[in-house]
C-alpha cells in the first residue's frame, strides 16, 4: 500500500522521544527559544511565538486585532471549513472568496469583489503548501486598515518572488501537525513584525499548563499509522473512508484522531527540539518533494492537472492535489483497490461558499467534486510515483 501522506520522522527519533520525555523537567533547557528564532530566521520575520496550536494561534490574532459583531473575515472559498465556527465565535461574518481553478489559491480579484466598509481582516491560505498571489493582495489593501492574515500552516519553507511565505502579511501562523512540512506532534507558531501581538499571546499563554500526555497520545497515534501501512492493516479503513455510505463517519474519526492540543496545554521543550531538528533537512525535503512531483507531471495524462504554482512560487507540496476530468471519489476507489491511498472531497479541503450558502463562487463549486490528493511524503521513491502514475491514468 502506497499512503497518500506519512509521518515525517528522522533516523533515532524514537529513541529520542523516548530519553526526552522519561526526564523530570521538559520546559527549562532554552529550546523555545531556539525554535522560536529558528523558525523566524527561516521566514524573515522579527517576533515569533509558539503555542499549542495553529488553530489557537489563528485565534489569537483575531483577539488582538479585536474582531466583533458587525466585521467581516474574508476566508478562501476552499479552506479548512472548521475555521468557520472559530471565526463566527467572535461575532464576526464569514465571506468566501472564489479561487483560481488552476492554483487553488485565492487571487487578488477574488478577494477585491469582497472587500466592504465591514470587512476587518482577509485570511489568505497558501494552499497545500502553494503560495497564493500574497503580494498582490497585500498590495490591495495597503491603504486600507485592513489586516491581512497568512495561514501558513502548509507552507512553512514556501516562497514566492524570494521572499518566504508568512512574512508579507500582518501576522501569520503554522502549524507542526504531525503530517505538516515540520513534525513535532502538534503545536504551532505566531509570527508577526508587531510585537505587541507575540506579547498580548504571551500573556495569554502564561498561565498555559504543562501536560505531556497530548504529546503522548499523538506519538502513538502516529506510531499506529505507520504500523497499519506497513502491515497491510490499513486497507480495511481506507475502503470505509472510500465508500460514501461510510465516508463522513470515517472521516470524522480520522479528523477526531488528529485533534489539535486543548487550549491550556503548553508547547514543550520536547517538541521544541524535534523542531529544532526537523527544520535543519527541510529545503532538501521540500526540493525532494518537487523533484517527485514533476516526475508525476511528466507521466501523467495531459487533462489530468495538478496544481499550478504562481510565477517564482516554490510549494513544500504538503498535498499533491490534482484537478481530474471527471469526479474523483470513483477514481479514488480505483487507486485503492491497486494499492494506492488518495484522497477526495473534505479529505483534502471544503467548500467553504457552499457551506455558508454562497452561490457564487463557480470555481470552487467546479474543483471540489473533481480534486483528488495523491501520494507525496518525505522519501517517495521513483518507482513509487510511477505506480501512482500507471494506476491513474488507467483509473478513468
Amino acid at each position: 500500500m502506497i499512503p497518500r501522506r506519512r509521518v515525517h520522522t528522522y533516523r533515532g527519533e524514537w529513541n529520542d522521544l523516548g530519553r526526552w520525555l522519561s526526564q523530570a523537567s521538559v520546559n527549562d533547557d532554552g529550546a523555545i527559544d531556539a525554535w522560536q528564532r529558528s523558525v523566524g530566521e527561516l521566514v524573515g520575520v522579527p517576533h515569533t511565538v509558539a503555542i499549542s496550536s495553529g488553530r489557537r494561534g489563528m485565534a489569537a490574532i483575531f483577539e488582538y486585532l479585536r474582531l466583533g459583531s458587525g466585521d467581516e473575515v474574508i476566508i478562501p472559498a476552499y479552506t479548512l471549513g472548521e475555521l468557520i465556527p472559530l471565526i463566527q465565535g467572535f461575532g464576526a461574518d464569514v465571506v468566501p472568496a472564489d479561487i483560481d481553478e488552476t492554483t487553488l489559491n485565492v487571487t487578488a480579484e477574488t478577494i477585491g469583489r469582497r472587500i466592504t466598509p465591514r470587512t476587518k481582516a482577509i485570511l489568505v491560505l497558501h494552499a497545500f503548501g502553494a503560495p497564493c498571489p500574497i503580494g498582490s493582495i497585500v498590495s490591495l489593501v495597503s491603504q486600507s486598515g485592513i489586516a491581512v492574515i497568512e495561514d501558513c500552516a502548509h507552507s512553512l519553507g514556501a516562497g514566492v518572488g524570494g521572499a518566504m511565505t508568512g512574512s508579507f502579511g500582518f501576522a501569520s501562523f503554522f502549524s507542526f501537525e504531525t503530517t505538516k512540512p515540520v513534525n513535532t506532534f502538534g503545536g504551532g507558531m505566531v509570527a508577526t513584525h508587531d510585537p505587541g501581538l507575540t506579547d498580548f499571546i504571551k500573556s495569554r499563554i502564561r498561565v498555559d499548563r504543562a501536560d505531556l500526555s497530548p504529546l503522548k497520545k499523538k506519538i502513538r497515534v502516529a506510531r499506529m499509522e505507520q504500523f497499519m501501512f506497513a502491515s497491510g492493516l490499513a486497507f480495511p479503513p481506507l475502503f470505509l473512508l472510500a465508500t460514501p455510505q461510510t465516508r463522513t463517519v470515517m472521516n470524522r474519526l480520522y479528523r477526531s484522531a488528529q485533534h489539535a492540543f486543548p487550549g491550556a496545554v503548553q508547547y514543550s521543550t520536547v517538541q521544541a527540539r524535534l523542531g529544532l531538528k526537523k527544520i535543519q533537512d527541510l529545503p532538501d525535503r521540500i526540493e525532494a518533494r518537487h523533484q517527485r512531483v514533476m516526475q508525476l507531471q511528466s507521466l501523467l495524462r495531459p487533462e489530468i492537472r495538478i496544481q499550478r504554482l504562481e510565477g517564482g512560487a516554490t510549494s513544500t507540496w504538503y498535498f499533491l492535489v490534482a484537478v481530474l476530468p471527471v469526479a474523483a471519489a470513483p477514481v479514488r476507489k480505483r487507486l485503492l483497490m491497486r494499492g494506492i491511498d488518495a484522497g477526495v472531497g473534505a479529505e483534502i479541503a471544503d467548500n467553504c461558499a457552499q457551506t455558508l450558502g454562497w452561490t457564487d463562487c463557480p470555481n470552487v463549486d467546479a474543483v471540489f467534486p473533481c480534486a483528488i490528493a495523491l501520494p507525496i511524503f518525505d522519501r517517495i521513491s521513483e518507482s513509487q510515483i510511477a505506480r501512482v502514475a500507471r494506476a491513474l491514468n488507467k483509473a478513468f
